[in-house]
């Protein structure tokens, strides 16, 4: 069993998750979490264990259960220990996996009707049996998938289904969202085909003037609020209050474009540092394809 089943069993995320039948598989995970200490300043001393995912790619039930490769959501505790206003982030022996590796695990299994994928949790790592068939898959998805677009290479995160890259030139992080079923492989070729909307955006849309376009209405869609909220920014800011009543131009030189999100089809959404004139809330225009801003999120 890995170590925080063995040193708390009565803790109610630990009785909860023996409570499932137990089963054996294979699988394979394209991230694994890793320990970390973050400042916690408004928390109290404590010890708590949560469930955690992490984005599986293959799995296999045994001890002859079909091979699924796609989206597959692995579950694990993870123990969250603050002390002296930090918190230690603990992922435990599941820190030590290694991506795109073939794992054996006992543990437990369910399907989700609604979001129609596969849940495992792992209890205990064992030693793999042979499975040629996910060790195949472990050599060719760990081979990195690169689409090449007006603004460079980009390369297929498994972790966050997307390809990410930045334009320098725009100042601006990208992000194009994969959401197939199909675990997306190099060696299987076809990127500008099942991209091609998304490319398509990129290579002929996206330009300083489609964010100038998206700024403009983000200012003019957020004044009320911005002009609802200025009093208590200028407070903060220790500035004169009343504050002055602020026009769109005021809130447009405020708004500093951070990233361009690509879903698989729909809207592009573009995100704006706020200038902290909503509390530090990014603001997100939303934009049609051929470019045209239509509404704000805030």
């Amino acid at each position: 069993m890995l170590s925080i089943y063995h040193e708390f069993p009565d803790h109610p995320a630990v009785q909860g998750a023996l409570a499932q039948d137990e089963v054996q598989f294979h699988f394979m995970v394209a991230a694994v979490p890793q320990k970390k200490l973050v400042n916690d300043p408004y928390a109290e001393d404590k010890v708590v264990i949560h469930s955690m995912l992490m984005p599986g790619v293959a799995l296999r039930m045994l001890p002859d259960g079909d091979f699924v490769a796609g989206v597959v959501n692995v579950e694990y505790l993870q123990l969250f220990h603050t002390e002296n206003k930090r918190t230690l982030w603990d992922p435990r022996e599941v820190s030590d996996m290694e991506p795109f590796k073939v794992y054996r695990a006992r543990g437990s299994y369910f399907y989700s009707e609604i979001r129609q994928e596969p849940y495992v949790t792992v209890w205990e790592l064992l030693e793999p049996l042979p499975d040629p068939e996910m060790e195949e898959l472990a050599e060719r998805a760990a081979e990195p998938v690169i689409v090449d677009t007006s603004i460079g290479q980009m390369v297929f995160d498994r972790s966050t289904n997307s390809f990410n890259g930045r334009s320098e030139e725009l100042g601006v992080d990208l992000g194009i969202y994969y959401e197939g079923e199909r675990i997306l492989l190099a060696d299987e070729g076809g990127l500008s085909k099942k991209f091609k909307s998304a490319l398509g955006f990129v290579n002929n849309v996206l330009s300083q003037e489609y964010l100038d376009n998206a700024r403009r209405l983000g200012a003019e869609k957020a004044l009320p609020t911005a002009n609802r909220w200025r009093h208590e920014v200028a407070d903060a800011e220790g500035r004169a209050t009343p504050a002055p009543k602020l026009e769109v131009d005021d809130v447009y030189a405020k708004l500093t474009p951070t990233a361009v999100i690509v879903p698989h089809r729909g809207n592009i959404l573009v995100e704006f540092d706020d200038g902290y004139m909503f509390g530090g809330h990014p603001l997100t225009v939303k934009t049609k394809r051929d470019g045209t801003p239509t509404s704000i999120d805030l």
